[in-house]
């Protein structure tokens, strides 16, 4: 249980970064629809993949 605590700690942390990075840079060409757009293919990719990390890392430290 506490591997998954940290590994849950390490994965907020980098999706923090990863953020805070992207929203240094001001962008000139800002839509609503284009936002909505990241956000869908955001979720849709990292969503699944962070699943997947997860479940190979419970099936092969465990």
């Amino acid at each position: 249980m506490t591997f998954l605590i940290i590994l849950v700690a390490i994965v907020c942390l980098v999706a923090l970064v990863i953020t805070l990075s992207l929203t240094k840079a001001e962008d000139t060409n800002y839509s609503s629809n284009r936002s909505i757009n990241n956000q869908l293919i955001m979720y849709i990719i990292l969503i699944p993949v962070i699943a997947l990390i997860l479940v190979l890392g419970w099936v092969f430290l465990f």
